[in-house]
């Protein structure tokens, strides 16, 4: 109804100047009156033309380059305007309209910032009589996110801005950004033997170095496990029984929460989680996830790279909740992993008040390693404090301030 009422009331304005300006050739008449009259009769009827054009019978479509990719990348979006009549139109203005999350922009650390410069542009075209049109712009340092584009905006008119035409076109398309990964070391996961007597930091192998007992040599057994003064005592070839060591399970788990967590903080902890979890996965190592926040998230560990691509997604999508963080929830998700689990909490803030929680953690046999991200090159007094209280527990874990600035390494100490 606005749109038709809009029109009429143009329409009624372009009739009242073309009235107008015959009453004044009328009334004064002569050949300047007439030839002005004459002259500017041209214009308002391609006035009248412009305001009866059917610019929403345009066919509008959009192509990205690519719709899957890494935080930081660039996509070229390309836009296919066609129309059936060669009506001649002046200029058009085309604006691609998107989700505000593509204002910002990534920087190499794969934090975020605010770029004036990535604002929605017009394109301003000059068609005539063209009936194909294409326009193509490229977007780069994309943010880390899952972005939407869900319309196109076309606007056209006469060159005195008397008529202005819009017609706005539903074109709806997605365009997936993955988390930037960074190179990361990490550790091997650590084991737990049988009796709990042992934490090892070794590669997934047969372990060798608890010995539980002596047995016969049975053929295949390595020349290094004989035991040379168990031999003599028998008079028979004795070797060494080893302890078989358990399944060593590893977690990374991703706190979503934090009390005074920026966006900055938090886009550099899903780089870090993201680039511990492929590290880890591209030894072969059997790898589950879990997110913590208002609602825990499981990813159960699996083989192949269909566990990996979930994970991807999930860090894609995933948004920060600012809540005050608590070890307890993630004491209490962890009591149904196996204990002696290898986890490692990336995390953007800790307290000191949770240190009995750790305490318990160490007891129940989880080894646990805190990825730590701050802000600054340089921990704080509260931070080194931490780190030192919880090595005086016992743990066999780390606190690591991960920078922004510098090299990041992700290692554990034995």
């Amino acid at each position: 109804m606005k749109g038709k009422f809009r029109f009429a009331f143009r329409l009624g304005g372009i009739v009242l100047l073309a009235a107008i300006l015959f009453c004044y050739s009328m009334f004064q008449g002569g050949f300047v009156s007439w030839f002005l009259f004459y002259a500017f009769l041209p214009i308002l009827l391609y006035v009248l033309l412009v305001l009866c054009y059917p610019l929403a019978s345009w066919k509008v479509d959009r192509t990205l380059s690519k719709t899957y990719i890494r935080s930081g990348g660039e996509v070229t979006v390309e836009v296919s305007l066609t129309r059936r009549f060669p009506f001649p139109l002046i200029y058009l203005e085309m604006e691609d309209l998107h989700d505000r999350s593509l204002l910002k922009v990534s920087r190499p650390d794969g934090t975020l910032q605010f770029a004036q410069s990535r604002q929605p542009k017009q394109h301003i075209l000059f068609p005539w009589f063209r009936r194909n049109l294409k326009i193509q712009y490229v977007l780069d340092r994309l943010p880390r996110g899952e972005h939407s584009f869900y319309q196109i905006r076309l606007r056209t008119g006469d060159p005195f801005q008397l008529v202005e035409k819009e017609a706005v076109f539903e074109v709806v398309q997605k365009l997936h950004v993955y988390p930037a990964e960074r190179e990361i070391t990490v550790g091997n996961p650590q084991t737990v033997f049988a009796e709990g007597a042992a934490v090892a930091y070794a590669p997934r192998s047969k372990q060798t170095s608890v010995v539980s007992g002596i047995r016969e040599y049975t053929p295949g057994d390595r020349f290094s496990w004989i035991d040379w003064k168990a031999s003599a005592r028998k008079q028979d070839m004795m070797t060494k029984e080893f302890e078989q060591e358990k399944s060593a399970d590893v977690l990374v788990v991703f706190d979503r929460r934090g009390a005074k967590q920026t966006e900055e903080l938090f886009e550099y902890s899903v780089v870090i989680a993201f680039s511990v979890y492929q590290k880890l996965k591209s030894r072969n190592e059997q790898v589950g996830f879990m997110s913590i926040g208002n609602s825990a998230k499981w990813l159960p560990a699996a083989m192949g790279s269909a566990q990996l691509q979930r994970v991807q997604q999930y860090l894609t999508t995933v948004k920060q909740e600012q809540e005050q963080t608590r070890l307890q929830a993630l004491a209490a998700e962890l009591s149904r992993q196996p204990k002696g689990s290898t986890v490692y909490y990336v995390t953007t803030d800790l307290d000191s008040r949770e240190l009995a929680v750790l305490r318990k953690l160490r007891q129940s046999g989880y080894i646990l390693t805190v990825l730590y991200i701050c802000r600054h090159a340089e921990v704080g007094t509260k931070e080194k404090n931490l780190i030192r209280e919880v090595r005086q527990l016992g743990h066999q874990m780390d606190i690591y301030p991960i920078q922004q600035t510098v090299q990041t390494e992700v290692q554990q100490n034995a």
